[in-house]
């Protein structure tokens, strides 16, 4: 019943154009029945009775009949198509509205392509489903009511024969649905893993070519498409077995109404006009009963869609409400925060207590996994504490609106994704208030524009997807370039010039500087040389806050920073040596 409801509430948002589509398949329906039924007065008022003045006036409702027919067989589809096209717009709006409030964690849980799946698949078959099936589920059962009256009207031997044969196929229906249902949730199992390796296997080609693990990757495919193959063949026998039973119980049903209508007429109790449309009505009787038997076949198929959208849908949402985040920003402060990824595990952050300086260069520093990045991802809520309070202004961060804080924020990740677009727009992303000069200018800054007028066509020149005819350094910069744009108030680098060489870097953080003052930025960094001359650098170790200070402090009094600042002059030496 859920689904049912569920259903509704999605066709209730192409009510008016499904009532259309609703009308006009019935009405197909009922001109066709009327040039047939009209067949009778030809047959035992004209020819029979010899009432010829009948013959022209009939033969016009006739033609009627056919062309609106016709009409209505063009216009009733058409209908429904753009009755699908508006729940598929509609529903997958709602579906990348979920995708955007996705929590970070379950996001990373999740393979990207099942949420391809979600769109491509699921998409279709529930829109489909809505959008088409249910015009054509009103059109059935209306052709069944009617026809049931008319031919219970002519006799009711004829109706009886064919309610029993109905009967039948509705138990028949009853026993293959559950079948139906299980094996199509099967195909969409491995049809779903398959896709999910297929988009992998691409995205991984240079690994595979350059391992030289290319008969692995097709062992690997092999396996999954084998796996698809089985359960479509599966379903296929299922299918076959079903029609070897249901087309002859269809067929014997024709052919009982056409003795038994026979035997009607040869003993005077049904006239030859009856007769011949009560036949051709019993033909579109068990075509439309056989549609409203495969609709519930079909329907049983497409419910593990609707289930599987539904419990997309229902998932856990990012917190997005809140105040509106006006004025400057006067606090940033950390109040005991802890975080784990997952319960029971050990904290990756405990107890962090720490005030952001606003309006400053700061630094995140220390070993592999001490939980500068998980700090960042609680700046961008991504993650939230498990414990603790991120205050901003005096208030817990998740009072105030996300996506007036997140206006506020931008971060440079050390791999940025890039679309495969045009450079200018993977720059701007859809700022359409920033001049060309600007982006110019920041451009130059992070050393990057004369790449871009060395390209074919200069900003408008389309880079691949992720950015893969770039190199690394490259990536950065135009990272760089593309946050700068935004002028936010907080920005992360989470080691955004891990790529570039030691000159290079320390260029952009040169203009960083510069363009930033006044400003505040976060800056995640292995390479110590680089935040040297932050205002306040924060030594994290094991998840707790153990130092913090500037770079002249924490030499002469932090013992942890100065052994990272040791290690990493030990090693440039062994690199200049």
């Amino acid at each position: 019943m859920s689904n049912l409801i569920w259903l509704a509430r999605l066709a209730g948002k192409a009510k008016w154009l499904l009532l259309l589509s609703v009308v006009l398949m019935t009405a197909e329906s009922l001109s066709y029945l009327m040039q047939t039924g009209l067949q009778q007065t030809i047959i035992d008022d004209v020819l029979m009775a010899g009432r010829t003045e009948l013959f022209w006036p009939t033969l016009l409702q006739i033609a009627a009949a056919y062309i609106a027919y016709s009409l209505l067989f063009t216009f009733g589809p058409h209908a429904i198509h753009h009755t699908v096209a508006r729940v598929r717009h509609s529903l997958s709006g709602s579906l990348m509205d979920r995708l955007h409030q996705i929590p970070s964690l379950d996001l990373q849980k999740e393979r990207t392509g099942h949420y391809v799946y979600h769109f491509t698949t699921d998409l279709q078959n529930v829109a489909g489903m809505t959008g088409g099936d249910l015009p054509r589920l009103f059109q059935h059962l209306t052709t069944v009511l009617f026809l049931s009256y008319v031919i219970a009207k002519a006799n009711l031997i004829l109706f009886a024969v064919l309610a029993a044969f109905s009967v039948i196929y509705v138990l028949l229906g009853k026993r293959f649905a559950a079948e139906r249902k299980q094996a199509a949730a099967e195909i969409n199992r491995t049809k779903s893993a398959l896709l999910v390796h297929m988009e992998e296997s691409i995205s991984s080609t240079r690994e595979v070519i350059a391992f030289h693990r290319q008969s692995w990757e097709s062992a690997i495919y092999k396996k999954r498409f084998g796996a698809y193959y089985r359960d479509v063949m599966r379903e296929g026998k299922l299918i076959n077995r079903q029609q070897l039973i249901s087309d002859p119980l269809r067929w014997g049903t024709t052919w009982i109404v056409l003795l038994a209508g026979g035997l009607l007429v040869i003993d005077g109790q049904l006239s030859l006009g009856m007769f011949v449309i009560t036949y051709q009505f019993a033909n579109r009787f068990m075509d439309s009963f056989h549609g409203l038997y495969q609709f519930a076949l079909g329907l049983s198929g497409k419910v593990s869609s609707v289930e599987r959208l539904r419990r997309y849908l229902d998932g856990d949402r990012l917190h997005s409400l809140g105040d509106p985040l006006q004025g400057p920003l006067s606090e940033l402060r950390f109040e005991q925060v802890s975080f784990a990824y997952d319960t029971g595990r050990n904290a990756v952050l405990a107890g962090i207590s720490l005030d952001i300086p606003l309006g400053r260069k700061v630094a995140l520093v220390g070993t592999s996994g001490g939980g500068k990045s998980t700090l960042a991802g609680l700046l961008l809520r991504f993650l939230e504490p498990t414990d603790g309070v991120l205050a901003v202004n005096g208030r817990p961060l998740p009072e105030w609106s996300r996506g007036d804080w997140m206006n506020r924020v931008a971060v440079v990740l050390q791999d940025p994704y890039f679309f495969p677009d045009t450079i200018r727009t993977n720059l701007l992303l859809g700022l359409e208030q920033v001049s060309d000069r600007t982006m110019i200018e920041v451009c130059e800054a992070m050393q990057i524009h004369d790449f871009i007028m060395n390209t074919p066509q200069g900003y408008n020149t389309v880079i691949g997807e992720r950015g893969i005819t770039l190199s690394g350094g490259q990536r950065q910069r135009l990272a760089l370039a593309r946050a700068l744009l935004r002028n936010p108030d907080i920005l992360i680098l989470d080691e955004s010039t891990s790529a570039l060489d030691l000159e290079t870097e320390r260029c952009i953080q040169e203009q960083l500087d510069i363009i930033r003052e006044g400003q505040t930025t976060i800056i995640i960094a292995h390479r110590l040389s680089t935040i040297r001359n932050a205002d306040l650098i924060v030594v994290l170790d094991k998840g707790k806050l153990a130092e913090s200070g500037s770079h002249d402090q924490l030499m002469q009094d932090g013992p942890l920073y100065r052994e990272l600042v040791w290690k990493e002059q030990e090693g440039e030496g062994l690199v200049a040596g």
